[in-house]
């Protein structure tokens, strides 16, 4: 794995409506590096939708880097939240992020600091 090359960073309301943005906003940035952006895109929503739902504060960050191998986003917003996957019944309308996630990632976890709370996925890298 070479060295990570920051993408970009962008930040947004935290609210339900904001992580369209950031998954526009990933597409775009990733298509200008010329990677192909789908798994990443769901794996953006997932994590965005986990920072509103479950997150705090007013705003939400998303940090995108990659290098040859792989594409690392990453989500924080204003800390709280418990970011673990569960297994969601049949029934359950929600909690499956987490293990979409796991399915389409390569590694990902949570970091916490005086900012808040960071969840981080690395995807691999696909040509565009």
């Amino acid at each position: 794995m070479g060295a990570m090359v920051v993408l970009g960073t962008i930040m947004a309301d935290r609210r339900a409506a904001s992580v369209e943005s950031l998954r526009r906003y990933v597409e775009g940035t990733l298509g200008t590096a010329g990677v192909d952006a789908e798994d990443v895109r769901l794996v953006v929503s997932e994590l965005g939708t986990n920072a509103v739902t479950h997150g705090s504060g007013d705003r939400m960050g998303l940090f995108v880097a990659a290098d040859d191998e792989c594409v690392r986003v990453e989500i924080t917003d204003g800390g709280g939240g418990d970011p673990r996957e569960r297994h969601a019944a049949a029934e359950d309308e929600g909690g499956r992020g987490l293990m979409i996630v796991t399915a389409i990632a390569e590694h990902w976890g949570v970091r916490r600091d005086e900012h808040g709370t960071t969840v981080w996925a690395e995807v691999a890298r696909k040509p565009r």
